[in-house]
């Protein structure tokens, strides 16, 4: 009983092996971050002049193949498409055209790497001339009935094209709900549904701008959640998103919400999707090569499954040869 007494009051000093030695570091460390934890944002553009931009990703529908086919070779396991709309109205009847330049851009992306995990955006605000995700009535009024339908109906097109995954983004309660339903009916009980967790922040604006996605007025803010509150409104909005029956979750911008991430990993089991936005994409090259693959293992030890990064292809080279 002494000698127990005595070497409990005795101070630890000295090296602790288990951070000393590389070999047990490694034994008792958290999950790798590899390439195949990482998605890419593909952007399909017109292919002409008509849009210009410096984003990664942002490629004419002719050149997805050579894109995709690089990153699929990195072995980045997913791309999220988004599409430059065309035809534009105030009833988005463009996202709904049969050779529409989003469908092109999923065949093309799933032609070129089968098993590589199609997600697409689904929401109006790419293919309406106020650039809104809502549509509305004659009278100017919301018509939330129209924007789920269209939303339903986008989904299922992305889903015949060949999407793995849908994720509709424009925070409406009943909208994961239509999805779904949607794409049971259409027979596509096995394409996932993944609704974004959107934050209101400035980070947007870059991707915005290159989309023509900014509202012709107002904000989209009513549709995000509030920085202040995201910690507590996201698992909020989650818990929603998983009631109306989606499959997993996409957090952005995480650059300023990995206690938000942190936090709805502990509230969720679903898979998580941690998306870095346009505006992360400079601050991250600020911080070089090693500080941006510091940055994507702290997103991966803070819970998320996915990471969805424009840093994706620059990253992959930084994180050694792809998980067999």
């Amino acid at each position: 009983m002494t000698a127990l007494t005595t070497h409990q009051a005795q101070a630890p000093d000295g090296i602790n092996p288990t951070r000393a030695r590389p070999a047990l570091r490694a034994l008792y460390s958290g999950p790798s971050l590899t390439p195949a934890d990482l998605s890419a944002p593909l952007l399909a553009l017109p292919g002409d002049d008509q849009v210009t931009t410096s984003l990664p990703g942002a490629v004419p529908v002719p050149e997805i193949p050579e894109t995709v086919s690089r990153w699929a070779a990195l072995g980045i396991a997913g791309v999220k498409v988004f599409a430059y709309g065309h035809d534009r109205d105030g009833a988005a009847t463009g996202a709904l055209r049969p050779d529409n330049r989003m469908l092109r851009a999923i065949t093309a992306a799933k032609a070129t790497a089968p098993q590589t995990a199609i997600t697409t955006e689904v929401c109006g605000c790419s293919w309406t001339d106020h650039g809104e995700c809502i549509l509305r009535t004659p009278d100017g009024a919301l018509d939330l009935d129209a924007t789920y339908a269209l939303m339903s109906a986008m989904a299922v097109q992305h889903a015949d094209a060949g999407a793995d995954a849908v994720s509709p983004t424009a925070m409406l309660d009943g909208s994961i709900r239509a999805v779904r339903a949607a794409l049971d009916d259409a027979g596509h009980r096995g394409v996932a549904v993944n609704p974004n967790l959107a934050i209101h922040t400035g980070l947007y604006g870059p991707f915005k701008a290159l989309m023509a996605t900014d509202p012709r007025s107002g904000h989209r803010r009513g549709l995000q959640l509030e920085p202040g509150r995201a910690d507590r409104d996201a698992l909020v909005q989650a818990r929603r998103w998983i009631d109306e029956g989606a499959d997993s979750l996409t957090l952005q911008p995480v650059m300023t919400a990995v206690d938000v991430l942190v936090r709805l990993r502990d509230d969720q089991r679903a898979p998580i999707t941690a998306y870095s936005t346009s505006g992360e994409w400079d601050a991250l090259k600020a911080l070089g090569a090693s500080g941006m693959t510091e940055y994507l293992g702290m997103l991966k030890r803070a819970g998320a499954d996915q990471i969805l990064t424009f840093a994706a292809e620059t990253a992959a080279h930084h994180l050694g040869a792809p998980r067999a």
